[in-house]
């Protein structure tokens, strides 16, 4: 991987002017047109502006210049948030924590939001390993002891939790001890929350003797293709298209960008059905949540779903940014209980 600090003194939170070249999914192909960044000491007159991925739902024209926020690098590429996010980048100058965790904090806190996903934690597919299942209670273990073991370890995988007492169901879905998704409901609630916010109300949950836990591993694939649903980027739908034409371009414009994301489909109503995990471009596997069974193969999937077409379709990208060194990206598992 490369090494930014060779590339740009950029900080993460800076802010530039970009000016939008192509569209790619989940936004725009743009380079660097401003910017508070002194030129190296070998540069010359025709030195090649610096690459950069604007991530937008917004209608931008080829040829606009846009203001952007400085994540981080990877591979002579910048990515950006779209517009200046004051407040962010104030709080980010004062950080003294790595500019990796800063490049996720201006990541999660600055468009795109974190999605929040209108569904139960059977969005979260089961084991299909069966390796490390645990079923635990709360009371017969140090839930913060457990958390850390999981992180130091680098675990890869999913932790539910139920509260009888608190009528409640909640889920992370976890990369290498980082939390990447994360799904908090009650019986007499219908809100929906960001993952930092359903961190902590889960954290609050395991510290109830009550609370029981249940933890088991997922391929890698999986966990950063659904992490593109809660931490990613939406593929802008063209309205003149029907849900199968966009279900194609979608996954085609993945596959040849060689993106990692996730394709919801929703059948007979506003809830999610299946999810399609693309992974590096290539398809991961499909999970169909109320039969909760997975398949390696998708093909049966995006048949029957363009043959029907009349689902409600949408896609998540992951910039492969956040996958780089540049970024720690999630957040850390043990921040549930802090």
């Amino acid at each position: 991987m490369s090494d930014p600090s060779h590339i740009t003194s950029y900080k993460p939170g800076q802010g530039v002017i970009c000016r939008i070249e192509s569209i790619e999914p989940g936004g725009y192909g743009a380079v660097v047109v401003s910017g508070k960044l002194p030129p190296p000491a070998d540069s010359s007159a025709d030195q090649v502006p610096m690459k950069a991925f604007v991530p937008s739902t917004e209608p931008l024209e080829i040829g606009q210049n846009v203001p952007a926020t400085f994540v981080c690098m990877h591979n002579n590429r910048a990515l950006m948030t779209f517009a200046f996010m004051l407040g962010t980048t104030e709080t980010i100058q004062l950080s003294t924590a790595p500019d990796e965790e800063n490049a996720f904090s201006i990541w999660v806190d600055s468009y795109p939001t974190n999605q929040k996903v209108r569904r139960a934690i059977d969005l979260f597919m089961p084991s299909v390993s069966g390796k490390l299942l645990h079923e635990l209670q709360c009371a017969n273990c140090d839930a913060k002891k457990l958390l850390t073991d999981l992180e130091l370890a680098n675990f890869t995988g999913c932790i539910k939790a139920r509260s009888e007492e608190k009528k409640s169901r909640s889920a992370m879905v976890i990369i290498n001890g980082r939390i990447v998704g994360a799904i908090y409901g009650k019986k007499d609630a219908q809100e929906t929350y960001p993952v930092d916010k359903a961190t902590k109300m889960i954290g609050i949950d395991l510290l109830e003797p009550e609370t029981m836990l249940t933890v088991y591993e997922l391929p890698e694939g999986v966990v950063l293709s659904m992490a593109a649903l809660f931490l990613g980027v939406p593929i802008t739908k063209d309205p003149g298209k029907s849900p199968a034409d966009y279900l194609d371009h979608a996954i085609v414009s993945m596959k040849l960008a060689g993106e990692t994301g996730c394709i919801t489909i929703a059948q007979d109503s506003d809830l999610i059905s299946t999810i399609l995990f693309i992974h590096e471009g290539v398809m991961a596997g499909a999970y169909k949540i109320r039969e909760q069974s997975y398949s390696e193969d998708s093909t049966a999937v995006i048949l029957e779903t363009k043959e029907k077409n009349s689902a409600a379709i949408d896609a998540h990208i992951l910039p492969v940014h956040l996958l780089s060194e540049s970024v720690s990206f999630g957040y850390k598992l043990t921040r549930a209980i802090a």
